[in-house]
């Protein structure tokens, strides 16, 4: 084959080898000297070309890889006008037959098509630009974008995946804009499942764009649809966390047609208690409906995997290899003092001749990143911040009113000294999942501005989850997601945001060593390019003699301990296969998770029917609750079956009264057995080892940040009372690394911004963490096991309601559970309720959108939500 045969010739090795190492050069050296031969560059073009009409993605993807590398050549260093002007004109032909038209649009930018393509590859465009139309006609499908369409038309279950950059959610949304015009959803949902709350927003918010023209749906971000919405819309696209689809399918109101889950890769992460969760939820939204599923995930080898989890046929699986944008990969190690960078042609590392002029990570940041964007991924929300203020530092002031405005929000809406305010001055952002929804979104926003200031930001494993932030270079300054080492999914999710489809031909990974504790050889070997990976998982066709996965599942259900030292998560795991096993074994489901079990272990039969008998709370309730060991609801149900049993918080209880909140916490630490369950991990909820005034000081503590959200207080008056607590015990406890001694204990400074900046941190993980993750998770399950035993009339308060929406006020929860954020939510009912009709029962059966847009007094905030969720486009106005 032809381009078999160029690729294995010595001049097109060299000549693009030598184009690799003077794009490195120039990047990582700012050394323009290397340069190109006119002759051998023409020929690689015509090489490009020839390989472009390969079928092979890896032909096709170097053909990509020679024009961005030309391209990146050009603006750094300057090819001449007449080989420019070459590039220009073969670029354009390369990627039309790659059928590449977001490349287009980005070549074309500026200069416009300026070359006459041969005949035939203009025929081929104009071809391209009709058959790969997007269902709603306003883009045009990739040759790759394309062919998974295809394969997935027809297909009950479907699972691809492919590189970040391919556009896995542009490839959803087009779906789901054919699915919801069908009149067959009405009265019926789709549910789009994400990984974490803080892509609910940013996933919804797209889907409301797209959907704008569409008048008979609605997307909804709670397990709950208000009646406005039931009326308005027919038909309904959730997006939910697992957590939250439990809860929807504990009351459904619309039956589930379409699942789709995005980044299913969460599904079988190992070290990861929620994958449990993810697993559970889906077998229980196909045990409940007749659910199409749609898995999308990175680049893995056997996507069919997905398939095989569930029972369904694998046939419906596709992975693509092919990138939208070329990546340059780079290891800098300031400790050696030596940089590399990764062939395209081979992956092998080659390293440079020059030494890193930079002797810290902060300036060869600024140094390498110039004036392009770009994103610095450390490892903890904490680091976040601190390396934040680093890289402000060093940089100017900028001035922009839009900055401008954003600053003072965040300092009225988190603290006056919130670091993120001082960072932003000087074009920098943090961003990390525990952060205010309506902040995150904001800096997402601005960053993702091409004109904004704000050049870099500094984030957390959020950007692993999904969050849309790409940008022209990556800094990797860690190799660990939370307290595990990098996989290859992991990092090559990370490394993928690297390079914008529509801006950037190519994108940098630069992975950076500052410490002589990370980027171990293991790690190291995931940063070249490299094959998919191949996903697997205990529940799909397990080898014979792999038997520990079942044999620990066994142990929890026989009440042992496992061997070992288990991590947290990997114990929570364990436990929760436990659970969802026994709801397995109680339903009679016959699941891939139940048929290897009784396959594995000895005995197993006789082990479920015993652990299935033990079960005193009502199996519905259990099938909420995985996540919390069946003999903790036990003891909650025989507490409540007695006589004189009291609900955890009485309908009269007094919400402004911190005792309220401290009796129940102190209940639920005492049935739920937080002194096993809660002291350990990443952020326990409580002390280990504390005595009884100390455990006692810290439920007081959760009791404080309690009562403050769930009576309505904004952010920064609950950060305000985290601060006025730290005066009150008068000390502060925090790690140092760059201390000797890294545990910290000293005097409470208010006047010292790195203890108030600690506590806002603190303060910010405990609402989203400790207060809407674990604990809620008890609340609720405290509240489901009341209404089983007593009836809903004796439960008293659902406290986890009042922590969820952060307001015991139900018109704000009716208005959350719309879509608007709890503080626009608040602003419409103080300063607009007159638009807004409820009935006897609180339930919003009105709002006058319309007129509350008139108003001079709205928010921009309030405004642009409200245009997002309530606005339709007419199309006939439209056009």
């Amino acid at each position: 084959m032809l381009s078999e045969m160029i690729v294995a010739r010595p001049d097109f090795q060299t000549v693009f080898g030598n184009l690799e190492r003077s794009v490195a050069t120039s990047f990582l050296s700012n050394d323009a000297s290397n340069a190109l031969d006119v002759t051998a560059s023409k020929h690689l073009l015509r090489y490009a070309d020839v390989l472009s009409h390969s079928n092979d993605p890896r032909h096709r993807e170097l053909a990509y890889t020679t024009i961005a590398l030309l391209r990146e050549y050009d603006a750094a260093v300057g090819l001449g006008d007449e080989l420019s002007d070459r590039v220009l004109a073969i670029a354009e032909a390369v990627l039309v037959q790659l059928g590449n038209f977001p490349g287009i649009s980005t070549l074309q930018k500026g200069v416009g098509s300026r070359y006459a393509l041969p005949l035939s590859r203009g025929t081929l465009r104009i071809a391209k630009e009709v058959l790969q139309r997007t269902n709603k006609g306003d883009a045009i499908l990739t040759d790759t974008q394309y062919a998974i369409t295809e394969k997935m038309r027809g297909e009950d279950y479907f699972s691809f995946s492919g590189p970040t950059s391919l556009g896995k959610s542009f490839i959803i949304k087009d779906a789901l804009y054919d699915i919801v015009r069908r009149d067959e959803l009405n009265d019926h949902c789709v549910v789009v499942l994400v990984p974490t709350k803080a892509l609910i927003g940013q996933t919804a918010a797209d889907l409301r764009r797209l959907l704008a023209e569409v008048p008979e749906v609605n997307v909804a971000t709670y397990p709950s649809l208000p009646k406005l919405l039931r009326q308005k819309y027919r038909r309904t696209i959730f997006v939910l966390t697992p957590e939250r689809l439990l809860r929807y399918l504990a009351n459904p109101v619309r039956d589930i047609d379409y699942l789709v889950v995005d980044e299913a890769q969460k599904v079988i992460a190992k070290n990861d208690a929620r994958s449990s969760l993810y697993y559970h939820a889906i077998v229980e939204a196909t045990r409940r409906f007749a659910t199409k599923l749609l898995f999308a995930s990175p680049s893995i080898e056997n996507p069919e995997l997905f398939l095989e989890l569930f029972g369904k046929a694998s046939n419906g699986a596709l992975t693509v290899r092919e990138r939208t944008v070329a990546q340059q990969r780079y290891f800098v190690d300031l400790v050696a003092k030596k940089q590399y960078y990764f062939s395209g042609l081979d992956a092998t590392s080659q390293e440079m001749e020059q030494a890193p002029t930079e002797t810290n990570v902060v300036d060869l940041v600024l140094t390498r990143s110039g004036d392009r964007k770009a994103i610095i991924y450390i490892n903890g929300s904490l680091k976040s911040a601190e390396f934040a203020m680093r890289l402000a530092a060093k940089r100017p002031v900028v001035a922009n009113d839009k900055v401008d405005e954003l600053i003072k929000h965040v300092r009225d809406y988190v603290h006056k000294d919130y670091f993120l305010g001082s960072t932003l001055s000087r074009g920098v952002a943090f961003h990390h999942g525990k952060m205010p929804q309506e902040v995150r979104e904001r800096v997402e926003e601005e960053f993702s501005d091409p004109e904004s200031p704000i050049q870099f930001v500094v984030c957390t494993s959020t950007l692993l989850e999904g969050v849309n932030l790409p940008a022209k270079n990556i800094f990797v300054l860690s190799d660990k997601h939370g307290n595990s080492s990098f996989t290859k999914i992991d990092f090559e999710n990370l490394a993928g945001r690297a390079g914008r489809l529509t801006y950037d031909f190519s994108g940098n990974v630069v992975c950076v060593r500052e410490e002589a504790n990370r980027w171990a050889d293991t790690t190291r070997a995931l940063i070249p390019r490299a094959e998919p990976a191949k996903a697997e998982s205990f529940l799909v066709s397990p080898p014979s003699n792999r038997k520990k996965d079942y044999t620990d599942i066994a142990r929890i259900l026989r009440g042992e301990a496992l061997p070992g030292t288990p991590s947290v998560d990997q114990q929570r795991s364990v436990e929760q296969y436990a659970s969802i096993l026994t709801l397995h074994q109680i339903d009679n489901q016959q699941t891939p998770l139940r048929s290897h079990f009784l396959d594995k272990v000895q005995g197993g039969r006789d082990l479920l029917k015993k652990a299935a008998a033990s079960v005193v709370v009502p199996a519905d309730v259990l099938r909420r609750s995985p996540n919390i060991l069946s003999e903790y609801q036990g003891k909650v149900w025989l507490e409540l079956t007695e006589d004189a049993a009291e609900p955890l918080v009485a309908d009269d209880a007094d919400l402004d009264d911190v005792q309220t909140f401290l009796k129940a916490l102190r209940r639920l630490s005492g049935l739920y057995g937080w002194r096993h369950t809660e002291v350990s991990g990443t952020d326990p909820l409580m002390p280990r080892n504390a005595d009884a005034e100390g455990w006692d000081r810290r439920l007081y503590y959760w009791a404080l940040l309690m009562r403050g959200w769930v009576r309505g207080d904004p952010i920064s008056r609950v950060i305000s009372s985290s601060i006025a607590y730290y005066s009150r015990t008068g000390w502060i406890t925090y790690r140092d690394y760059s201390r000797e001694e890294s545990l910290v204990r000293e005097p409470f400074d208010r006047n010292s911004a790195k203890h108030i900046n600690l506590i806002i941190e603190w303060t910010l993980r405990d609402i989203e963490g400790g207060l809407r993750f674990r604990i809620i998770g008890y609340l609720q399950n405290f509240f489901d096991v009341s209404v089983a035993a007593q009836g809903r009339a004796s439960s008293g308060l659902n406290v986890a309601t009042l922590v969820e929406y952060g307001t015991a006020d139900p018109r704000a929860v009716q208005l959350q559970e719309v879509g608007f954020g709890r503080p626009v939510a608040a602003e419409l009912l103080t300063d607009h309720l007159d638009a807004l009709s409820f009935s006897a029962v609180d339930e919003l059966e009105g709002f006058d959108h319309e007129k509350v847009l008139t108003s001079t007094e709205l928010s921009d905030e309030a405004r642009a939500e409200i245009e997002n969720i309530m606005v339709k486009i007419d199309v006939e106005v439209a056009g």
